[in-house]
This record gives C-alpha cells, structure tokens and sequence, in this order.
C-alpha cells in the first residue's frame, strides 16, 4: 500500500484519537476481564474484553503513524481513470 505524508495537524489529530482509543479500550478492557473473572462463565463480558483488544491495537497503529509522519493509505479509485 502507498504510504501518505501527514502534516502536523493530522499527526496531531492522530495522536489524539490514538490516545483515546489505547486509553479507553485499556479501561473497559480491564474492567470487563475482572467482571469476567468474578462471574466465570460470563462469555459477553469475555468478548467484550477481547474486542478492546482489538481497539487498543488500532490504536497503537494510529499512534505509530503519528509519530512516524506517515501512513499507509488505500486507493480509492483505479490507475489512469480520470474523473
């Protein structure tokens, strides 16, 4: 994939949201693994503690792109199409 060039206020922007994410999938996280310690077997909680996973991993990837400037970013449209 091609990667991007952010300028500093979309580094910023990504920042901010890559924060958010690490920082509020890590608190419903750890409060749904200890619900889901106390009332084993509680499988919503389980799952819910497994997709913050997934948001804190996103997170982090949106953090690594603000710190390195860059961003691998998807092509929309075909090569050589004019619109």
């Amino acid at each position: 994939m091609p990667e991007q060039n952010l300028n500093a206020g979309l580094r910023l922007l990504l920042g901010v949201l890559g924060a958010v994410a690490v920082g509020s999938g890590g608190v419903v996280g750890a409060t749904e693994v200890r619900i889901a310690a106390k009332f084993w077997p509680d499988w919503p909680a389980a799952a819910v503690a497994a997709f913050c996973g997934v948001v804190i991993w996103g997170g982090v990837i949106l953090l690594r792109g603000a710190a390195s400037g860059r961003i691998a970013v998807r092509r929309t449209r075909r090569p050589g199409s004019a619109k």
